[in-house]
């Protein structure tokens, strides 16, 4: 969100997850044909943006793709229909960076340098006011082959706000990236991650997009240090992990040089959120525990000590009490599921 952004409340980080059963199930729906926002494919161009214009009409407003403009870095297929996501399951070291709340006309050109030096693609989810307020930055984040992503049109919680709102926030925010580079995006954040399950299934089966999460959260938004936007990234990242991370905030871009170069050296490559998804694979299934052989001898729990088999002048022993199990953290809160809020007053988060 801007720097000028307040909210109220925040919503934790949710989890679906296109990984193992352990930790978590995707979130799915399969979408109808979408009465707005049209999102078809292009086999002559990158299949996960839509073609805004028909087979052989000019482009009023030419730049370069919003997506990569080299096929992924492994043989894979686009996914089917929208769908959510958190991470992905690949069998190398690929990874996706993205950036929320930008474009910043101060420290967005910044990081595309950044990116650019290091030959590096990265997604960015933009809001749809600062895409009207800058668009010649939003032509330089296409221009170098990055993604473009909606995160709606001034960051409200969407579940907080009526549907037909929160419609008008997807619609005006595709307006107004079409209007600056002729693609619609097909990708949503949702603000805060603040997602339920009727209006998930509402959003891809009417638009078409898929939701995109994040596994790796360096709370630059709360911590403006460079030195803890790279220790908590080393510390999270994974193969298939989507980094989550903010372009408008100096702090943030200043670490991205050491977080890159750090990330390249210890084998990691850099991909769109598109080529990632595109590589992911199904989890494997979850091991089912083996059943025990006919004839096997079962042990019999110890009966419980009570006042009618305690022997007589024997002191009941005392009952061992097992603590109480410790909150779930707020990254384990799922979208569609009951909403954990931040406390009051913190703003200018995810």
């Amino acid at each position: 969100m801007s720097s000028s952004e307040s909210a109220t409340a925040a919503v934790s980080k949710p989890v679906p997850t296109i990984s193992a059963p352990a930790t978590g199930a995707v979130q799915v729906a399969q979408a109808n044909v979408p009465a707005k926002l049209p999102i078809s494919s292009d086999a002559s161009s990158n299949p996960f943006f839509s073609s805004a214009f028909p087979p052989g009409a000019a482009n009023p407003n030419p730049v370069a793709m919003l997506g990569p403009s080299a096929p992924p870095p492994v043989e894979a297929s686009a996914p089917k229909g929208p769908a959510a996501y958190r991470q992905a399951n690949v069998d190398g070291p690929y990874i996706a960076l993205t950036f929320d709340d930008g474009p910043s006309p101060e420290t967005t050109p910044k990081l595309l340098k950044i990116l650019e030096e290091r030959h590096i693609k990265a997604t960015f989810f933009m809001l749809g006011q600062n895409v009207a307020a800058n668009p010649e930055v939003v032509r330089a984040v296409a221009a170098g082959g990055n993604e473009i992503g909606s995160h709606s049109w001034n960051h409200p919680q969407l579940p907080k706000i009526p549907v037909a709102a929160a419609d008008k926030q997807l619609e005006d925010t595709s307006d107004a990236i079409f209007n600056v580079t002729g693609r619609r995006p097909i990708y949503l954040r949702p603000p805060y991650g603040a997602m339920t399950k009727s209006l998930e299934a509402h959003i891809e089966q009417k638009y078409g997009l898929s939701l995109i999460f994040w596994s790796v959260d360096p709370l630059d938004w709360k911590i403006r240090d460079s030195q803890s936007v790279y220790d908590q990234i080393m510390k999270q990242v994974r193969p298939g992990a989507i980094i989550l991370s903010h372009d408008i905030h100096p702090t943030t871009v200043a670490a991205m040089p050491r977080v890159i170069d750090t990330l390249l050296a210890k084998g990691y490559k850099f991909v769109t959120v598109s080529e990632l998804i595109a590589m992911n694979k199904p989890a494997p299934p979850k091991p089912v525990a083996a059943a025990a052989p006919p004839g096997a001898v079962q042990q019999r729990k110890k009966p419980k000590q009570t006042a009618q088999n305690t022997p007589a002048g024997q002191a009941k022993p005392a009952v061992a009490t097992r603590p109480a199990p410790a909150p779930s953290p707020a990254s384990a809160t799922v979208p569609g599921e009951p909403m954990t809020i931040r406390p009051g007053g913190t703003v200018g988060i995810y």
